[in-house]
């Protein structure tokens, strides 16, 4: 029993001084690492903000632009017709061909020199009794439609091309008769291609026609210097200055943000590397991804969010990040 019983004390010390010496340990750990928890909770929060990247306000040229919408046009053409009743003769042009002012573009048969065959009677086709007749055309321009082909049985006046003339190449313009204080003949004016390219244009006539539905003024567009060859009603966008273009002060666009019915605007600017407040703007026109800012007036030291701004509160803790 007395063995027994020192073998129990004995089990029961080791296991209470193993809890002890467990128990010091973890004492002189926390003891030796108590500023890590906060330092880490500390570097948690920094890593936490959003990270942002600033712009300053820029000084440009902007001017308050009117866009319309245009389509291309041939106001100038001859339509060739058969001058008699008879068979059109080889060789018939194809469309795209261009002609000359007095080239003969369509060659006729009359339909008793192809029953009598006067030409072979007569063994030269040149002379006048031959029955050939000659279709020229009347200005130079290119071949836009070849009605007939050759061999064709055609009747008196029936069209058998139309010329186009591409020297009164041009743009048909519809004004809105709310912004037809805008637009005056001789304005000049930019010419969007649906490819991207923009030509010089001038406001060249006012037409004496307006859409009673749509209740716009039409208006036709030259291209200043040499035009591309283009087809007809081809869609284009112009462009009119409404004003003179003026300094401003703009912005990217990715820098000013809008609640969801766009009446209110407003930028993020630091007040210092880690905070933000939100200051609301009044924005004016949108040029080439800037937008002019009218109101307030930024100084040249004001930094301004570009990214990391969407959805920061006003005084929003912040991370910047240097470029």
């Amino acid at each position: 029993m007395r063995i027994l019983k020192r073998s129990w004390l004995w089990f029961s010390g080791s296991l209470w001084g193993q809890q002890w010496t467990l128990m010091l340990g973890l004492l002189c750990f926390a003891q030796c690492h108590g500023k890590g928890p906060d330092e880490s909770e500390e570097e948690t929060e920094v890593r936490a903000r959003p990270a942002v990247t600033v712009v300053q306000v820029h000084t440009d040229t902007v001017s308050d632009i009117l866009h319309l919408s245009a389509v291309s046009a041939y106001p100038a053409k001859d339509v060739l017709r058969a001058t008699t009743t008879g068979y059109l003769l080889a060789p018939v042009p194809v469309p795209g061909q261009r002609v000359r002012a007095g080239q003969t573009v369509f060659t006729l048969q009359t339909k008793e020199a192809r029953t009598l065959h006067l030409d072979k009677l007569t063994g030269d086709p040149r002379l006048r009794f031959s029955g050939i007749v000659r279709i020229a055309a009347g200005r130079a321009g290119v071949l836009a439609s070849v009605d007939k082909l050759a061999g064709d049985y055609v009747q008196d006046g029936e069209q058998l091309g139309v010329v186009y003339d591409q020297s009164r190449f041009g743009f048909v313009l519809d004004v809105p008769a709310t912004q037809l204080r805008y637009v005056r003949t001789g304005q000049p004016c930019r010419i969007t291609l649906p490819d991207g390219r923009v030509l010089p244009g001038r406001v060249a006539e006012l037409l004496p026609t307006t859409d009673m539905s749509a209740q716009t003024q039409r208006y036709t567009v030259r291209v200043v210097g040499s035009a591309p060859p283009l087809p007809e009603n081809l869609a284009v966008t112009i462009e009119v200055d409404k004003t003179t273009p003026y300094q401003a002060q703009t912005l990217p666009q990715e820098a000013v943000l809008t609640d969801e019915t766009q009446t209110n605007f407003w930028v993020m600017r630091l007040l210092n590397d880690s905070t933000a407040v939100r200051v609301p703007v009044q924005p004016g026109q949108e040029q080439e991804g800037h937008l002019e800012i009218k109101s307030p007036k930024f100084s040249a030291q004001d930094r301004i969010l570009v990214t990391g701004n969407y959805g920061l509160e006003d005084t929003a803790a912040v991370r910047l990040l240097k470029k």
